[in-house]
């Protein structure tokens, strides 16, 4: 796979003051690295939380989308392996979309 540019994950969300929501990284030595910022929308705070949610979740959202092709480009034919690259995909879903107590259910209900 090709090595990205962008700054490495996990990125997470820090909410400052009543305006902001940051979505960050700690980088080498620990440092934090500001990756992007959510500013107020019309819509309220729960839309800029999901907008910053989703933004924090692109890491693990690309590298689960580049585990899949990989598998599917490789012929891969285990479900072992599939069942694996399905649990990460859940789980960067449930991180973007803030459903995390969806996630749980699904990761708990029976697999195929």
């Amino acid at each position: 796979m090709t090595q990205a540019a962008h700054t490495p994950g996990p990125w997470f969300t820090f909410r400052e003051g009543f305006s902001a929501i940051y979505v960050e990284a700690r980088i080498e030595g620990g440092m934090l690295q500001e990756v992007a910022m959510c500013g107020p929308t019309e819509a309220g705070a729960s839309q800029q939380e999901a907008n910053a949610a989703l933004i924090a979740a692109v890491p693990e959202l690309l590298e689960v989308l580049q585990v899949l092709l990989s598998l599917h480009d490789a012929c891969v034919d285990t479900a072992d392996a599939w069942n694996a690259s399905m649990e990460e995909a859940r789980a960067a879903i449930a991180k973007a979309t803030g459903d995390y107590h969806n996630d749980l259910r699904q990761r708990t209900s029976c697999r195929h």
